[in-house]
């Protein structure tokens, strides 16, 4: 049982490709080939700050009236 698979090659969706075969990379656009990722969900520096003294002074808590 040997099947045969066709595969069909379709351009990514989005800004500039680069051929690495034959193009030479466009430093002056490098931006736009290149993606930032960026979480939406990760939590500023002051909410990991507040989270962090806040477990200390919950187990503190903990500690002295357990």
């Amino acid at each position: 049982m040997e099947e045969d698979f066709q595969f069909e090659i379709t351009k990514a969706p989005g800004g500039y490709t680069v051929d690495m075969d034959s193009e030479r990379l466009d430093c002056e656009h490098i931006d736009e080939i290149t993606e930032r990722w960026i979480d939406p969900n990760r939590p500023s520096f002051v909410t990991v700050l507040l989270r962090f003294f806040g477990n200390i002074f919950v187990d503190c808590f903990r500690a002295i009236f357990a």
